[in-house]
Parts: C-alpha cells; structure tokens; sequence
C-alpha cells in the first residue's frame, strides 16, 4: 500500500532528525577527549553523548514501528545533515573545553529547533505519537542547554586559568547569576 503524503513527511522528517542525531553522536564521540579533566564539562559532554544516542534509536524504532526503514533514509539524510551539522559541532577544535561546550550548545539548539518542527509538523498532520516523541526530545535538549548555562563560565575561568592567566573567580558566580536573570527576564509570557 503506498504511503499517504502526511505520513512520508513525517518519516522524511524523522529520518532526517535520526541523521542528525547521529551525526551530533559522532561528534561528541571525539570530544570525550577534549573534556575529560574538567569533570562538570565531562559530564554534560556525557549525557549529551547518551542523550544523541538515545534519541537516535529512538527516532530509528518509531520509523521501523511504522513499517518504514532506517537503513537507506538516514544514509542519504545523514549526507544531508551533515552538511548543516558539520559547521556546528564536526571540526571542533581541541584548544579548549569551553569551545568543545559551545560548539556542543550550538549543535543540541539545532536539533531542538528540529524537533520542534517536527512537532509542529507531526500535530498539524495529526501523528501524536510522532509529536510526542519530538516533545520528549525538546524536554531532553532544553535541560542539556539549561545545564551548559549553569556551567560554562566554571569552564571558561578553568580554561583561562590552564593558560596562565589570574582569573577573578567572583566573576564566574556573577556571570551565571546573570544569565540566569537574563533567561528569566526574557522568557516568553504564557498567554
């Protein structure tokens, strides 16, 4: 039976997500490295690392719960998606854990601006399994921004200090303290 347009959206969708997905995987697969004596940046570098895989077999298993495949879609999106990705987080440059952190932010703020048009896409053409699955994946990703915010200026001031300079370590506390404002004071009302 052939599949409708909505339904091929979606996959195209979603295998295009699990490209991705794999891509940021791959990535973080040689930050590993980078971040490992910075423990808070290990860390987040290590739940990104099982967030990308996770929400990669996850797309993958919904696809295949629908009859679809994975193995010849995601080839040719990953192609696709790596284009995109590659410029984000792919040529991450090992002079520093901070930069290893902000490339990593960038990369997940591109996968959640993904899911959320996938779950734009998937409630517009009424898949709520699909839309739920994107929601879970945003909720991931969100708490991963949230908990680079709280840390990067801890890793800046590491960096900083491992390239011999004074660092004002009050400064790092005044910095999160005004992100956080800043993230609240911006935030959307809910109507």
């Amino acid at each position: 039976m052939a599949e409708s347009k909505s339904s091929e959206t979606i996959r195209v969708y979603v295998t295009d997500m699990a490209a991705l997905e794999s891509h940021i995987e791959e990535a973080l697969d040689r930050q590993l490295d980078i971040v490992k004596d910075h423990p808070k940046a290990s860390a987040a570098v290590n739940q990104l690392h099982v967030l990308a895989r996770s929400h990669r077999d996850a797309l993958k298993a919904h696809i295949e719960s629908r009859g679809g495949s994975t193995t010849g879609g995601i080839k040719g999106a990953v192609a696709a998606a790596a284009g995109v990705a590659a410029g984000l987080i792919d040529k991450v440059r090992p002079e520093s854990v901070s930069k290893a952190l902000r490339d990593d932010y960038t990369a997940v703020n591109h996968a959640t601006i993904g899911y959320t048009m996938l779950h734009a896409t998937a409630g517009m053409l009424g898949d709520q399994a699909t839309a739920s699955l994107a929601e879970r994946h945003i909720r991931d990703y969100t708490s991963a921004i949230e908990g680079i915010n709280q840390i990067i200026a801890d890793v800046v001031a590491w960096d900083l200090r491992n390239d011999g300079l004074d660092v004002d370590q009050s400064a790092v506390q005044e910095t999160t303290e005004k992100l956080n404002n800043i993230w609240r004071e911006t935030e959307p009302s809910v109507k």
